[in-house]
């Protein structure tokens, strides 16, 4: 019977989290959400390497049957989205970022899934960026 589980999972395709490399192509920083569209392709060495040179991949995971439904679907090996740091509305705030994140894959993702995803981007990105602090402007209306 466990076997046939991992097997399953196996099948399955992925969500890759992490943070854009920045080079010649990318001059932003951004989070990094990439989605496999077929497993063949992404899983490949090729694939792979594509990966590797997009992103830094900090934390995966395996996506829902919907997500894998929309993917099947796509004519390329993966899907990106980029939330960028430093445009509206983030505007340098890395809470933001991660706040804006969560709140997309809720409808796919538990809570507990999303609050791990979070942390791991947060701590990866500071480790990386250590003298980064919040930006000091004011990112929401609170009218009581």
């Amino acid at each position: 019977m466990g076997t046939i589980k991992a097997r399953n999972m196996m099948e399955r395709l992925k969500v890759y989290y992490g943070w854009a490399k920045i080079g010649n192509v990318r001059k932003k920083r951004a989070l990094s959400v990439m989605f496999e569209n077929e497993k063949q392709g992404c899983r490949s060495d090729r694939g792979q390497r594509v990966l590797r040179t997009i992103q830094d991949t900090i934390i995966e995971r395996y996506q829902t049957k919907e997500e894998e439904n929309e993917g099947r679907k796509q004519n390329r090996i993966f899907t990106e989205y980029s939330l960028f740091l430093d445009e509206k509305p983030i505007n340098g705030s890395l809470d933001k970022c991660l706040l804006i994140n969560s709140e997309s894959d809720r409808n796919h993702v538990s809570k507990a899934m999303r609050d791990k995803i979070s942390e791991a981007l947060r701590k990866a990105f500071l480790l990386a960026n250590p003298g980064y602090k919040e930006p000091n402007s004011q990112l929401s209306l609170h009218l009581e």
